[in-house]
């Protein structure tokens, strides 16, 4: 059945072909003789139409002219519609004009195109009215009424879809676009009526009850503009899909979506780059340390891409670890990926797992990181944060582990809190192996949307329980960026090669966490201040109201990727650093305050809050020393005094947390 109505249909096709012909003939006769067309003219009115029947008609054919569609019309069709119908006229009259004693008049033939393409377009356009009507008439739904921000390209592609769909709900009442030129024209029919500073008064008077943003290439800063506009308006507004995925997939010109936080960064997202990143990870066996963490679930998905041969996920909290292995399952069920249980400060068990399993990248993304928390702990700072990373450094430069990639915080520069002096020691640990096998490098950025401890999360929280928003201080300014982008950052470090050295993302200008709030109770459609109340809560224990990336010492240099910075500055002795770190493990007996005092001589610009300020410091000696004891190679590892289960070595030994995992 299907066969026969595509011949059906190709019939009709031809049929009406011969029959526009035709009639565009006689049309341009009536035309040019003034509707008498004289006797003796007859014979070339016959002449012409048997010509374009036999000529004109089957290059129409052949050139695509009946095959178009009838629903609408666009540039690309009229463009297509224009050559056609040119190549056939072109063709049909060389034929009548070398036909000896032919008496058909020149201007016959250009009228007979023009009434031929003056066809083909007003049918289309009555069969687009016609279909669009009868869809309205069809579905008489309750409608808004909606501005489209944006009047060129996208912004009509909008228009049409809409119009095109009256099931959307959505009726389109003109344009608003901050290009003056603009202001007061007809676009798709509709009146460009106002640019973004006009908007209150344009959704007023015309009723508006919704804002569609239609600028897909827009920068942070643009919609950031428009946002403020459309607040100001007292108006939701929505955006349509970015520049890339309206490529890959046409059809979502029309999910809208609310505009999320990381588009009002006020900056471009990083793209790094991908060939060098997988030249780097492809075939490579990877460990990440804290990977049930924000930072490294994400992490381990961005390396999963480049096709490594293992990933060896280390966290020690067991019910996150879990969740990403199922979900390595679903999204990489064929990329080998091994959830490992374990603590970081276990030397001896890093060691065995990365000369057992040929580890040759480490990406170690666990600390402790959150700020009034380390306060009260500082222990367990300096037991994660630097016996940790020390542990890790030691175990990967003997296992002949390749490369070790350290994530930093910006805390780390001037510290005012034990975990950014902790940070900072990690740091010192990391620069200071210079010279050996292994290439060690730290990565230092701000703070990441939607992490685990960060602000938006508990914004959000804070919101959907009707408020109020606790910010600490109305001045507290952050510098922020994505979790991809922060991975993506990490891998880049791992790609450029350079040795000891700390990367920086250049992070733009940091953002007022007052305004951020503001933006997110925007972004759910209601107003700060009215709908939801903002409260100061003053700075906690350990916070500064502006944090830096980098020292007045460091050697700022740029790289060849434009975002990407290394910091040069001159690095502590290996011996140096090693003996800070028996200091802290020898403080770790002594009380909380005989730590924070530890923390100021090893770090020379640490200025830890007032004691009067600070949360109740828990102390050191709670918890259990830990003590030293040698492998069978040399090399040094931090143990529980209490009694272990098994013992290990890099040829074998008895099954452990990591060989159960």
């Amino acid at each position: 059945m299907a066969g026969i109505g595509s011949y059906q249909r190709l019939i009709a096709h031809a049929l009406l072909c011969v029959a526009v012909s035709i009639t565009s003939v006689w049309i341009a006769y009536l035309l040019r003789f003034d509707f008498q067309i004289p006797s003796e003219r007859l014979q070339g009115a016959f002449l012409a139409t048997a010509v374009c029947c036999a000529v004109q008609v089957p290059l129409l054919w052949l050139l695509g002219w009946s095959r178009m569609g009838w629903h609408g019309i666009s540039l690309p069709d009229l463009h297509h519609m224009i050559r056609s119908i040119a190549l056939a006229g072109v063709a049909s009259s060389a034929v009548i004009l070398l036909i000896p004693e032919s008496t058909v008049p020149r201007s016959v033939l250009i009228l007979q195109g023009a009434v031929l393409f003056a066809f083909s377009v007003l049918a289309r356009v009555v069969v687009r009215i016609w279909r669009e009507r009868r869809l309205r008439s069809a579905q008489p739904l309750v409608r808004k009424r909606v501005l489209i921000y944006g009047a060129g390209f996208s912004g009509q592609a909008v228009c049409r879809a809409l119009a095109a769909d009256p099931a959307l709900g959505y009726v389109v009442v003109g344009f608003v676009d901050d290009r003056e030129e603009l202001l007061g024209e007809i676009v798709m029919g509709l009146p460009v009526l106002c640019g973004g500073p006009g908007l209150c008064r344009a959704v007023v008077e015309h009723e508006i009850a919704e804002l569609l943003i239609a600028i897909p290439s827009a920068s942070p800063d643009t919609l950031r503009r428009i946002r403020t506009h459309c607040d100001q308006a007292g108006r939701s507004c929505k955006t349509i899909p970015g520049i890339g995925e309206l490529l890959g997939r046409p059809e979502r010109l029309t999910e809208f979506r609310q505009l999320d936080m990381a588009e009002l960064l006020g900056r471009q997202q990083i793209q790094l780059d991908q060939h060098a990143i997988a030249a780097k990870l492809s075939g490579r066996v990877v460990l990440v340390t804290g990977a049930a963490g924000s930072i490294g679930s994400e992490l381990c998905r961005q390396v999963a891409r480049f096709r490594p041969e293992q990933i060896l996920a280390l966290d020690i909290a067991e019910t996150p670890l879990f969740d990403l292995e199922q979900q390595f399952r679903e999204l990489h069920p064929q990329l080998p990926f091994r959830p490992v249980i374990g603590d970081v400060r276990d030397q001896h068990n890093l060691y065995r797992l990365m000369k057992v399993e040929g580890v040759q990248i480490v990406f170690h993304a666990a600390a402790y990181k959150h700020v009034p928390l380390m306060e009260a702990h500082p222990a367990r700072a300096i037991e994660n944060n630097v016996l940790g990373v020390y542990a890790l450094a030691t175990a990967a430069e003997h296992a002949g582990v390749n490369d070790v990639v350290m994530i930093s915080t910006d805390k780390a520069v001037r510290p005012s809190s034990v975990m950014g002096a902790t940070k900072r020691l990690a740091e010192m640990i990391v620069k200071s192996r210079s010279g050996c096998a292994t290439n060690f490098v730290s990565v230092r950025f701000g703070n990441v949307l939607g992490s685990n401890g960060s602000v938006i999360p508990v914004f959000s929280r804070q919101i959907l329980k009707g408020g109020p928003v606790t910010v600490t201080h109305p001045e507290m300014r952050r510098y922020f960026m994505t979790i991809p982008e922060a991975s993506q950052l990490v891998l880049q470090a791992t790609a450029m090669g350079a040795r000891n050295e700390i990367f920086v993302l250049d992070m733009g200008s940091p953002v007022l966490i007052d305004e951020l709030a503001k933006s997110l109770i925007h972004l759910h459609g209601l107003r700060p201040g009215e709908d939801i109340r903002i409260e100061y809560t003053g700075l906690r224990p350990g916070e500064k109201l502006f944090e830096e990336l980098y020292l007045s010492d460091e050697n700022l240099v740029r790289t060849v990727h434009e975002k990407i910075l290394v910091l040069r500055g001159s690095a502590l002795s290996r011996d140096l650093v090693d003996h800070y770190v028996e200091q802290c493990r020898e403080g770790l007996q002594g009380s909380g305050e005989d730590l924070l005092a530890l923390l100021q001589r090893l770090i020379r610009d640490y200025r830890p809050t007032a004691v009067s300020d600070r949360m109740p410091i828990l102390a050191a000696s709670a918890c259990k020393p830990h003590k030293v004891t040698p492998l069978h190679d040399g090399i040094s590892r931090s143990a529980p005094t209490s009694s272990r289960r098994g013992t290990l070595s890099a040829e074998g030994g008895s099954v452990d947390a990591f060989e159960t995992a």
